[in-house]
């Protein structure tokens, strides 16, 4: 099975999705845990959502369509993968796999809509997922259109994707538990988007946050030179309640610093730069960047340090509320 054929049929699944009415309510449906490539084959398929009752329609190798009825509700369910080159030794969760696709769709039940998660990996390097020292794209799509499909806290289109170069030895900076070594490179990218009932954008929340080592292991102190970057975005309903935020001016640069105040609804975004470089026996040299832009306002503000203090450290200034955890330098 072609990944490039399957990816064309799940944008026209996309496309008609954007067409079925939205819900209010907030419930979740049958989740995508419990199907799993089964023991000694390359794709056959089986599981059930949990607290479901299901019911094969047509299976094969790679792809699997079953009846799902979770409460009052009934579902289509439809798994698609691509086989194993071997035969499993055992039971394969199938959202560990390069790729996965699995879709709901209700057939029986209060409303109609579409639940679906793919996800898409890429490790040419290594075959063990614990491995951190190779390339890795990984890259996830959630599409939660229907009362019963929305789930508090996330919009209803969800992209997550990370891309992973890391050319040392160590672990790769952004890896859980890692620290950054030298030559490394890390993207994480992800957005959520909110759609009325028509399919038109009512919110969006996007992070970005890209990491990079700049040191080299043959010199005396490898991982002291990094630098990271880092995006927040939001607006419409997303962003749900009105702020400012104050940089404080730079005394030899005129015109920098000052407050961006936004409402709620507006599309508000910050960039920050943090960076590190070590100079040998001469210390270590530090600069720190921040803008805070209100979009619709056409208001801009912004901020720098190349202060002996580790400005790097945290960001001028932040609000977590509406836009997260507050960066920091590893």
């Amino acid at each position: 099975m072609k990944i490039r054929n399957t990816i064309k049929g799940l944008a026209l699944v996309g496309a008609t999705a954007a067409l079925l009415p939205l819900g209010n309510a907030i419930a979740g449906g049958p989740g995508f845990d419990s199907i799993e490539v089964n023991t000694g084959s390359t794709g056959d398929l089986v599981g059930c959502p949990a607290t479901a009752t299901c019911t094969p329609l047509i299976s094969g190798e790679g792809f699997l369509q079953q009846e799902v009825t979770f409460g009052a509700d009934t579902f289509i369910q439809t798994v698609i993968i691509d086989p194993l080159v071997a035969a499993a030794t055992a039971n394969v969760d199938v959202t560990t796999l390069a790729f996965s696709d699995i879709t709901f769709i209700q057939m029986a039940g209060s409303s109609n809509g579409i639940k679906g998660l793919q996800t898409l990996k890429d490790d040419p390097l290594n075959t063990n997922p614990a491995d951190t020292t190779g390339n890795l794209f990984s890259g996830t799509t959630e599409l939660l259109i229907g009362s019963w499909a929305e789930e508090v806290g996330k919009e209803n289109l969800n992209v997550v994707q990370s891309f992973r170069d890391n050319g040392g030895t160590g672990t790769a900076i952004g890896a859980a538990g890692a620290t950054q070594t030298e030559d490394d490179f890390v993207n994480t990218f992800s957005m959520g988007v909110n759609l009325d009932a028509s399919g038109g954008v009512t919110g969006r929340k996007m992070d970005m946050v890209q990491d990079v080592g700049m040191s080299n292991s043959t010199v005396s102190s490898p991982g002291d030179d990094f630098q990271r970057f880092v995006i927040a975005q939001r607006s419409g309903d997303v962003l749900t309640s009105g702020g400012s935020l104050t940089l404080q001016p730079v005394a030899t640069s005129p015109g920098t610093g000052g407050t961006v105040s936004w409402a709620a609804a507006d599309d508000v975004m910050i960039a920050w730069i943090g960076q590190r470089v070590g100079l040998g026996g001469l210390g270590s040299s530090t600069f720190g960047f921040e803008s805070v832009n209100n979009i619709t306002t056409a208001d801009v503000k912004s901020t720098f340090s190349t202060s002996a203090t580790d400005v790097t450290a945290a960001p001028f200034a932040w609000d977590a509320g509406s836009f997260g955890p507050a960066p920091v330098m590893p």
